[in-house]
């Protein structure tokens, strides 16, 4: 099941804004960048998975101003947090999970200036209960 959390990530936020593991260069904001810190399965002690596994998500919701970014992570957070449900494509059992509890662990605001250009963020990090092997 490699990547379909990722997937279905991509395809609950896109209607937000653009969404990458790795931003584009040069970049359109707003933007969101993702990418998995963690996954900590549960294992019995002859090895076999038993209940959810838990997933580490940081999600960064960018853009050329603060409020931009706010904007952009408030979008995110109304999608995500406490969601559970079908997450990716529900019409093949290969190409879907299910998340049983999705949670807003931190939240915290950061910002960069390259000359005259800058960039603001919002690092949000989700623990996500999902079925995912």
């Amino acid at each position: 099941m490699s990547g379909i959390l990722e997937k279905g990530l991509v395809d609950k936020l896109d209607s937000i804004c653009g969404v990458h593991p790795k931003l584009p260069q040069p970049p359109t904001f707003p933007a969101i960048r993702y990418q998995r810190i963690y996954t900590n399965r549960v294992v019995s002690v002859d090895g076999e998975n038993v209940g959810p596994t838990e997933v580490g998500m940081q999600v960064d919701c960018m853009g050329e101003t603060y409020q931009s970014a706010k904007d952009t992570a408030d979008a995110v957070r109304a999608i995500l947090h406490t969601y559970s449900g079908q997450w990716g494509e529900s019409t093949s059992p290969v190409t879907h999970l299910t998340a049983h509890f999705v949670n807003l662990q931190t939240e915290n605001d950061f910002f960069e200036q390259d000359g005259d250009k800058s960039t603001h963020w919002v690092s949000q990090r989700y623990q996500i209960w999902t079925d995912m092997d």
